[in-house]
């Protein structure tokens, strides 16, 4: 028997959707993921500056408000109403093309925006990152500065030998070394983190939770005040994630909100792992759901009552993986669930990074 591995409360509200409405919708936002905005780097972290300016025009055009991260995380905490199309931008890894490309075009629009800076490459002035005095100019004219652990570790692999104990204290170690680094060289550093390659664990959420932030992953969704503040989703964009249809449709979704304890994405046992998602509104458009799986295809869906089981009928694939289910909310918009999911190699070593 398959285990049912979360059960997800799916609070669906009414929204404002008219993309001119300047009323206040429900307590919702969304968080855009950039890495690079250049033409030459990776492509697959990459977002050119002719796409991202796209990004920006129609983000410009439907109205949308784009607030602090923090100013947007806690109006939804606080479960505070919003604007009907609010979104908050955060770059990883403080790359210079933020710097060079990024940082004018949102500056010549006021829009402010996040960084979450490894701080490791900037301590050591290694090529292709932002220095100490970039990152204090852009701190200066109103940038977030904040966390995304000191050496860009993989959170969740313990190095040879290395207990669980030891495995804890370095990870913290990682965390609480590069906010000293911000807090430094800039005067102050925000309780906000975003795990590197937006993995996560139960145990990796205790440290975040201990210290009192807020943390950001890579799973996408939108964020609503029933979720957990500790791993927030993110769109993330690069390579063939580009695409502004697709774009259009990621920004102006509305959360799922979840009330449910955290599920761990690291798969050890069950490949083909199950979600339960309870509905507490039937008046919604339930035979619409739809979750996708890994590879393009779709869960198989059991509904019991109000609440359906999702199930993948291939294996999750060795590496990150989703489940993204969405189900329409009228005038083109979607509500949004997303499950992360880590396998590793079968013989239980971890995969390479692409």
């Amino acid at each position: 028997m398959k285990r049912h591995l979360a059960s997800v409360l799916l609070a669906l509200t009414t929204v404002a959707c008219s993309a001119d409405s300047d009323r206040a919708g429900p307590s919702a936002g969304v968080i855009l993921q950039y890495h690079h905005i250049a033409t030459d780097t990776p492509r697959i972290t990459s977002t050119s500056p002719d796409e991202f300016a796209a990004h920006l025009d129609f983000l410009a055009e439907a109205g949308f408000e784009i607030w602090p991260l923090q100013q947007l995380v806690d109006t939804v905490r606080a479960g505070h109403p919003t604007p009907a199309r609010v979104a908050s931008i955060t770059f990883d890894d403080a790359y210079t093309s933020i710097y060079t490309t990024a940082f004018p075009m949102l500056e010549e629009r006021g829009w402010p925006f996040t960084v979450f800076v490894a701080t490791e490459p900037v301590e050591t002035g290694q090529a292709g990152y932002l220095s100490w005095d970039e990152l204090r100019e852009m701190s200066q004219a109103g940038v977030t500065i904040a966390n995304h652990t000191h050496s860009h570790t993989h959170l969740l692999r313990r190095e040879a030998g290395e207990s669980t104990g030891e495995w804890r204290t370095r990870i913290r170690g990682e965390l609480t070394t590069a906010q000293e680094l911000i807090e430094k060289n800039l005067g102050s550093a925000p309780p906000l983190f975003a795990y590197t390659y937006g993995e996560y664990d139960p145990d990796v959420l205790a440290i975040v939770r201990d210290l009192g932030w807020v943390g950001v992953g890579q799973q996408s969704g939108a964020i609503g005040p029933g979720l957990t503040f500790e791993v927030l989703p993110r769109f993330p964009f690069g390579g063939n994630y580009n695409g502004i249809d697709a774009f259009r449709t990621k920004a102006q979704t509305l959360p799922m909100p979840v009330k449910a304890e955290v599920i761990t994405p690291l798969i050890e046992e069950d490949l083909t792992p199950s979600i339960t998602l309870e509905l507490t509104d039937l008046d919604v458009r339930r035979d619409q759901l739809v979750c996708y799986t890994p590879g393009g295809g779709t869960a198989e869906l059991e509904w019991n009552g109000n609440s359906v089981t999702a199930t993948t009928t291939s294996p999750v694939p060795v590496g990150r993986s989703r489940y993204n289910c969405t189900m329409p909310a009228g005038e083109g918009r979607f509500y949004w669930y997303s499950q992360l999911w880590i396998r590793k190699r079968p013989d239980g070593s971890w995969y390479p990074e692409p």
